[in-house]
């Protein structure tokens, strides 16, 4: 049943936030609607988690291949796609969606290799530490109050989230999938608020 709670509300405010984003800046000039894109596109494969986890909880069906599949994309692609996008930002990167779908294709096959040569929980924990520092980094680099106080607390519970309560905790001895997702889903509307702050008071980017 907490199971189920915590599901259903990690699809709410990840759909909710990629949807308020992309609404917010849908006349974006390019290099930031990349980067709202990219973000949205983030939070729907963390919603598509959800939502498996909400509908497919059978451990001895055939769906535990997809409940896997989009596990791995959000904590090994969505993840360190939202802390790039901060990176991106905070440094004035501007980027094509040919070098994010490149970046995302990285992403996966760091992921695929790993998985392959038996590195896959070495690579979890550092994948993990390598997404909060992007987002401390940031966090230490942006100048809009309000968008360093959002920053601030959606990487504090993405830190509670990933290093705790994560499949492969770093912390905890096991995961516990409830308080992943319930960290998780308040985290995604700060971080997706501290990014519109951040792209509101940044009309122009830097080339």
């Amino acid at each position: 049943m907490l199971e189920s709670l915590t599901s259903l509300i990690l699809l709410c405010t990840s759909l909710f936030s990629a949807i308020w984003l992309l609404h917010r800046h849908k006349q974006a000039v390019e290099a930031h609607h990349y980067r709202v894109r990219v973000f949205a596109l983030s939070c729907l494969f963390i919603s598509s988690y959800a939502l498996c986890q909400l509908l497919l909880r059978d451990p001895g069906s055939h769906t535990g291949t997809l409940l896997q599949m989009t596990e791995n994309l959000s904590i090994y692609v969505a993840l360190p796609f939202i802390a790039t996008v901060f990176v991106a930002l905070a440094k004035g990167w501007h980027w094509s969606m040919a070098g994010w779908g490149r970046w995302l294709l990285g992403l996966i096959a760091f992921f695929e290799l790993t998985r392959r040569t038996d590195y896959g929980i070495s690579y979890s924990y550092t994948l993990s530490i390598l997404v909060l520092l992007a987002l401390l980094f940031s966090l230490l680099l942006i100048k809009p109050v309000t968008a360093r106080l959002l920053l601030a607390a959606g990487t504090l519970l993405l830190a509670g989230a990933t290093l705790l309560f994560s499949p492969l905790p770093l912390l905890m001895p096991q995961g516990h999938s409830a308080g992943f997702m319930l960290l998780l889903a308040f985290s995604l509307p700060l971080l997706s608020a501290s990014l519109d702050q951040q792209l509101q008071s940044r009309p122009v980017p830097n080339q």
